[in-house]
C-alpha cells in the first residue's frame, strides 16, 4: 500500500499533460492537478494501490466537473501544448506527421477523443486499461479508437492513419 506521498515530479508532470490532453488549459490543467493532489493529501489514505492512477482519475473527474459547471469549457490550442510534450513519447515520435496536420487533427477530436489518444498513444495503456481506469465498456473503447482511426486517415492522408 502507499499514499499521495510517493508520488515524483515525473507523475505530476504526467498528469499536468494528462490534464492538458482533455482540453484544458494551461491554468486548468495546473488547477486540476493542484485540487487533485490537495484532495488526495487531505484524505490522509495511505492505503492507495496505484496512487498514479488515483491521481489521474482525480484530475479526470475534476476537468469533466469543470465541463459540466461551465459548459464552456476552454479548449487548448496546440500551440500551447510546446515544451509540455515529454520527450520520451516513443508511439507519437514514431509518427511522420507535419505540425499543421497534427495541430488540425488534434483541434477536430473531442475531449473523449482526445482522452482515448491520450491514454493510448502517449501513456501507452491497453484499450482494457483503459476501459478500467474511464469506466467505459471495451467494446465502446474499440469503436471509438476504430472511428478515430478512420476519421484522422480520411482527414490527414493514409500515413498518418496507417500509423495509428
Amino acid at each position: 500500500m502507499a499514499s499521495m506521498h510517493s508520488l515524483t515530479d515525473d507523475d505530476y508532470q504526467r498528469a499536468f499533460r494528462y490534464a492538458r490532453s482533455l482540453g484544458a488549459d494551461r491554468d486548468l490543467a495546473y488547477d486540476l492537478v493542484q485540487g487533485a493532489v490537495t484532495r488526495g493529501l487531505a484524505s490522509g489514505r495511505q492505503d492507495i494501490d496505484e496512487p498514479l492512477a488515483y491521481l489521474m482519475t482525480s484530475v479526470r473527474n475534476g476537468f469533466y466537473s469543470e465541463v459540466r459547471r461551465d459548459k464552456t469549457a476552454a479548449w487548448t490550442q496546440y500551440e500551447e501544448l510546446d515544451g509540455v510534450i515529454a520527450t520520451d513519447l516513443q508511439p507519437l515520435e514514431d509518427m511522420a506527421v507535419s505540425r499543421d496536420a497534427l495541430r488540425r487533427a488534434w483541434s477536430s477530436l473531442s475531449a473523449v477523443e482526445r482522452e482515448v489518444l491520450h491514454l493510448w498513444a502517449v501513456e501507452g495503456y491497453t484499450v482494457d486499461e483503459i476501459s478500467q481506469r474511464t469506466g467505459t465498456p471495451r467494446g465502446t473503447l474499440l469503436a471509438r479508437l476504430h472511428r478515430l482511426r478512420n476519421r484522422l486517415a480520411v482527414s490527414a492522408g493514409d500515413s498518418f492513419g496507417a500509423s495509428l
